[in-house]
């Protein structure tokens, strides 16, 4: 089998516990004799590095292979990337049978948007997500504004990615709990599969220093350390005496305060350091921590929430009393006085007491405890046993795929969706309404693109909204005798009624609207044709646009998802192929929105009724910037006249999302300000705001460098 693995965790630079599974993984597949290859960016990497590292192939890329940087923020240009490099291979070397990535930071998202949107070389692949944290729960656990782009965004992409799954994986029900909570869960299938841990190579508990009480996980608020140094607290200050070891990384920024862990820890709890009942040990290397570990009297995981920390199952491994929360995965692995401990945060001194019993215990209870610990990790965690599960459930899946035939929205609702999409006209004809006015001077360009473009039966409808510049009109005849184009004559009535006018006269199962200025590339139409003919469920297809003439930009769509596709465009929806049936019954333009945004409601209305749409992820249609454009004389007064006559009309919706458009708008500001997700919104230029995302990887992936950051942090902070 080829196995793939996508991550942003590998050994040596990074140790956690994504690293460590996919360490892990990634040897046992190999071992068992699988073709195994571990793609991972590389922030120091300035092209492509292949080596073989224990038998797996490791590809490690830089981020600009492609130009995605330039109009997208880190974590979505990442994800592009990823995409990038896997069809690179695939089109080098063959679909492999499964593609593994993290859920974390939604880097398969792109991948998976390739593949749904049948793309070359991707259309075939089998991409299995392992959910480990994603970040829409754990910055929100961590105190992070979660609501602020570029976190908002990268939280969306994750939602997609564990919807969009073939295959989708978790160590432990107590993570797909929290995920329930926080998104649209109808539909989806996963399974439960623990995480793989290796034996240090011991049969029985090492001799422990009596007393010596050990914190086992970073500094953090997601792992309980408020919590934890507050029950300490509480324990000290009536005459406990013996210290807490935390090991582990103290350099977590704490974002409420602006400051590092270490420095609000220290802030807080200085008098507990000074006495040395608080010592924070930091981190060690993997050998040192061996050690420390063994000597331990008692282990203690504090997470508020956690999927299954390869803290708990390491620390069992080398049967060490365990005393972890019940909130978090390690619920699932641990009954409670029979192979290590749990407490509840929500029972009150339950913390104390459980730590108070253990240190009393006597060595035959331990040693009975700790043999057991040791034995739960060899029945059920070993990599052999976890790689035989796995195993079969991969031949499972590709024995017997399912057929996808609807696309998987994050927020559609199936019934709704085949109700909406009732037949009309049947046949693949698609038809090109150009709405014109005066616009002579630009419309052959266009009309030549269009039938340039592959998708061959067509046809091509102006409609001229009683055009009064006489060359203009010379050119419509011109154009008439010319090419096959039909021209509609018409009074004046704006450009919305044009449209819709357009609409009904069109005689396509298909239709697609193009300004007379603007130019569309030779694969758009085929493309979108071939999703629309793919999926029953999806009622528009759009695309990213390039400007040209006034501007050199690049407009990255991304497919509408409420509640942000309320607050801002999402797509450029004048340039978009509909099915004609779910056009003219929901998204017919209003003539009331004279200023503009008319196309953007309409798909506003269209999402409302279920009739969602997708983006094609590359450059299709290009959009000429004007000095004496419409949009050039859209002024901030209008644009805002606007929103609240489309707030009005679709007020039911709005109140629906309620509480997550007044986060989006009270952490970035009116919509007015923002136009795109994945960029974060500051009063900076955007190149620092680009740059500023590889420089904290770079950081992240180099110890030397993050000890020179935080020293540079602290004296910016004084």
């Amino acid at each position: 089998m080829k196995y793939w693995i996508l991550t942003t965790e590998y050994p040596p630079f990074f140790g956690g516990g994504i690293a460590t599974y996919c360490k892990i993984t990634a040897s046992v597949f190999s071992k068992n004799g699988h073709q195994v290859s571990v793609f991972i960016y590389d922030p120091g990497s300035s092209d492509l590095k292949i080596t073989i590292e224990e038998g797996v192939r490791i590809v490690r890329f830089p981020l600009k292979r492609t130009k995605a940087h330039q109009f997208l923020g880190f974590n979505a240009a990442l994800s592009y990337e990823y995409a990038e490099i896997a069809g690179h291979f695939v089109e080098r070397e063959g679909v492999p049978d499964i593609v593994e990535a993290q859920e974390y930071n939604g880097i398969a998202y792109y991948l998976q948007q390739f593949k749904l949107l049948k793309y070359k070389h991707f259309s075939d692949l089998t991409i299995l997500v392992t959910c480990h944290a994603p970040s829409f729960l754990c910055l929100e656990y961590n105190q992070v504004p979660i609501f602020q782009f570029p976190a908002y965004w990268t939280g969306q992409m994750e939602k997609s990615s564990i919807r969009c799954a073939n295959i989708l994986v978790s160590p432990s029900r107590y993570f797909i709990k929290e995920a329930k909570k926080r998104m649209n869960w109808t539909g989806i299938e996963v399974k439960y599969l623990v995480n793989p841990v290796n034996l240090p190579g011991i049969d029985k508990p090492a001799i422990y220093s009596p007393n010596y009480i050990v914190c086992f996980g970073k500094l953090s608020p997601l792992k309980g350390t408020f919590e934890l140094l507050r029950y300490f607290k509480g324990m000290w200050d009536k005459g406990f005496n013996y210290s807490l070891h935390i090991i582990g990384g103290t350099k977590q920024i704490f974002h409420p305060e602006g400051l590092t862990m270490e420095d609000v820890v220290k802030r807080s709890y200085g008098e507990y350091i000074k006495k040395k009942l608080l010592i924070l040990e930091g981190e060690y290397p993997a050998n040192e921590v061996r050690k420390r570990l063994s000597m331990a009297h008692v282990v203690i995981i504090p997470s508020i929430v956690d999927n299954l920390p390869y803290t708990v199952l390491e620390a069992m491994s080398f049967g060490k009393i365990v005393l972890a929360s019940k909130q978090g995965g390690q619920s699932e692995v641990i009954t409670d006085g029979e192979n290590g401990f749990l407490f509840d945060h929500f029972i009150e001194h339950d913390f104390e007491n459980k730590l108070r019993y253990i240190l009393s215990c006597d060595e035959k209870s331990l040693d009975r405890i700790a043999n057991n610990a040791i034995k739960t990790i060899k029945s059920t965690f070993l990599p052999e046993i976890v790689y035989d599960q796995k195993l079969s459930l991969i031949k499972a899946y590709l024995k017997n795929p399912p057929s996808v035939d609807s696309f998987p929205f994050p927020q559609q609702d199936p019934e709704k969706a085949s109700e909406s999409n009732q037949p009309g006209v049947s046949n693949d004809l698609l038809s090109v309404i150009i709405p014109f006015f005066n616009m002579g001077e630009y419309v052959e360009e266009c009309i030549k693109s269009v039938l340039s473009a592959d998708y061959s039966n067509k046809e091509i409808l102006i409609i001229d909204d009683g055009s009064t510049d006489e060359e203009s009109l010379k050119k419509l005849k011109q154009i008439e005798s010319t090419y096959p184009v039909k021209v509609h004559y018409k009074k004046n009535e704006g450009l919305s009624l044009t449209r819709n006018f357009g609409a009904i006269k069109a005689t396509g199962s298909f239709i697609a609207f193009l300004d007379p200025d603007d130019t569309v590339e030779k694969t758009y139409y085929s493309k979108a044709l071939t999703i629309l003919n793919s999926y029953s469920n999806v009622h528009y297809v759009g695309c990213w646009t390039q400007y040209f003439g006034g501007s050199n930009q690049t407009w990255p769509a991304f497919n509408p998802e409420f509640p942000y596709f309320l607050l801002h465009n999402m797509i450029n929806s004048s340039a978009l192929i509909f099915r004609k049936d779910s056009f003219i019954n929901y998204g017919l333009n209003d003539p009331e929105l004279i200023y503009g945004m008319e196309d953007w409601e309409s798909v506003i209305r269209m999402n409302e009724n279920n009739c969602c749409g997708v983006v094609l992820p590359e450059i299709l249609f290009n959009y000429r910037v004007r000095t004496n454009s419409m949009s050039r004389a859209f002024t901030s007064v209008k644009r805002l006249h606007l929103y609240r006559l489309i707030a009005l009309k679709h007020q039911k919706l709005y109140n629906t999302y309620g509480a997550e458009i007044a986060n989006i708008l009270n952490a970035n500001g009116s919509g007015v300000r923002f136009d795109n997700p994945t960029f974060e919104i500051a009063q900076r230029s955007s190149f620092s705001i680009r740059l500023s995302g590889i420089v904290k990887e770079k950081i992240k992936g180099n110890k030397y460098l993050r000890t020179i950051a935080y020293k540079l942090y602290r004296i910016l902070k004084n």
